[in-house]
């Protein structure tokens, strides 16, 4: 059974290209070396660039599991840090 993630990303005005550029390199790591990885997009709303949405998707939990303490996801923590306006806000689905 696949896991799917939305995380809502809140950005500080003024910081949609500097994000976008940083997490490019970090997301793809987390493609490249975190097992199980189907799908980690990050989307920009088209009326608010302060607004972004990752979408996710894992193989299985065990998967989603390993990824939150991978080396790729430090990556992710250190791209989106210093741009963040606020806490992400997370859900998890499963099909």
């Amino acid at each position: 059974m696949s896991i799917r993630m939305t995380v809502q990303l809140p950005i500080k005005a003024g910081n949609a290209v500097e994000f976008e550029a940083a997490a490019a390199p970090a997301l793809a790591r987390v493609r490249a070396e975190d097992k199980g990885c189907e799908m980690y997009d990050l989307f920009k709303s088209c009326d608010d660039d302060t607004r972004f949405v990752m979408v996710e998707s894992w193989a299985a939990a065990e998967n989603l599991e390993a990824h939150k303490t991978s080396p790729a996801m430090g990556d992710i923590v250190k791209a989106f840090g210093a741009h963040l306006a606020g806490a992400p806000v997370m859900h998890q689905y499963e099909d």
